[in-house]
């Protein structure tokens, strides 16, 4: 089977999964950039190894759809509001090819007038990949009928690398030290220091917590607003760490005992994944659509209201106070983690291809 798949920019996950999705499929990738402004260039992954990847522009960017249309079988449409992407499914249907919209997740925005204009758009998708429930209400709000979704494991890791993370675990003091972790309490959090991250609700949530408990982010310098919070109420135990790559990231989750994700609107957040993987209990908001469907699914996750520092504030005392409520929530985690992998996600996308082909 020929597909061809109209992306984003080349996030390392993406990549890592393409690479093995190629080794099944006749894969070509049409990226629409090579990096977005708002991410670190060292964060990008541009190892095609087993998949064909073209860069769209102004110039090329029509004829190469329109070669693709006539030669692939199918399309994966993982961008479905941008003009170049309406473009690619009108070509496909021309071609009476079958388009699949493809959604890592989605959170419910009421936009008025605007809703049946995105419906109308997303109903020109044929077929409808969902990473789980969650994602489903996201579908459902614009009428897409429940047969059209399929489900996959939103994954960011294979499964060797699952096991392995899992063995870093017998070292944990070991990566207490390399990280300099301090506290005798470690909450961990990753994340790039936007607004959106919700890190001034967090630096408010720990004035309540003990100097002896550690908030450790990862993700660059501090927000100013964070900076003033944090400076005003001589918040010691509140720690900024440099970006990290991935390598580098899982000693730092290793070593920690709590995540803590206070995000104001994530459509997936892999940054749970990855905590997952290396046995981390989670507390996040409702709306992170990873930290909702895994716990819907595993009950690894401590849920609050988004924007409540009060609440979060209760959700990171509960934890730090019950060793016993963490570890449970650890053992779910780290139980649950392991049906997300990439080679887990490549049979629900063959799987996928194959309903439809009927």
């Amino acid at each position: 089977m020929k597909v061809c798949w109209i992306s984003n920019a080349p996030a390392p996950y993406k990549v890592a999964f393409m690479n093995l999705l190629g080794k099944e499929v006749d894969l070509y990738c049409l990226f629409e950039t090579k990096a977005e402004k708002d991410r670190e260039k060292e964060w990008y992954d541009y190892g095609f190894a087993n998949f064909h990847a073209i860069y769209l522009n102004n110039k090329n960017e029509k004829e190469t759809i329109k070669q693709m249309a006539k030669e692939c079988d199918l399309l994966i449409n993982s961008d479905y509001s941008k003009k170049v992407c309406m473009y690619a499914v009108y070509q496909f249907h021309k071609q009476k090819k079958k388009v699949i919209m493809h959604a890592d997740g989605g959170i419910v925005i009421p936009r008025g007038i605007f809703d049946k204009a995105i419906s109308y758009v997303m109903r020109q998708n044929d077929f409808y990949l969902s990473s789980g429930e969650e994602t489903d209400k996201y579908y459902e709000y614009y009428g897409i009928p429940k047969n059209k979704i399929y489900h996959y494991h939103f994954a960011c890791m294979s499964n060797l690398e699952l096991a392995e993370n899992e063995k870093m675990l017998k070292n944990k003091s070991t990566y207490r030290k390399e990280c300099g972790y301090k506290e005798e309490i470690i909450l961990l959090s990753v994340g790039r220091q936007i607004p959106g991250k919700g890190y001034d609700v967090l630096a408010k949530a720990m004035i309540e917590i003990p100097n002896n408990i550690g908030l450790y982010i990862v993700g660059g310098k501090p927000e100013e607003k964070v900076k003033q919070i944090v400076e005003e109420n001589h918040l010691n135990n509140i720690h900024f760490v440099d970006f990290k790559n991935k390598e580098e990231l899982k000693k730092y989750y290793a070593g920690a005992d709590i995540f803590v994700f206070p995000t104001r609107s994530d459509v997936w957040g892999l940054v749970v994944n990855e905590a997952m993987s290396l046995g981390l209990p989670i507390i996040s908001t409702n709306k992170c659509v990873a930290a909702m469907e895994f716990n819907r699914k595993f009950k690894n996750t401590e849920i609050v209201e988004v924007d409540n520092v009060l609440e979060l504030t209760k959700a990171i005392k509960k934890l730090v106070e019950n060793k016993d409520f963490v570890e449970k929530l650890s053992k779910n985690s780290l139980s649950g983690i392991k049906e997300y992998s990439f080679e887990n996600m490549v049979e629900d996308f063959l799987s996928c291809f194959k309903k439809i082909e009927k």
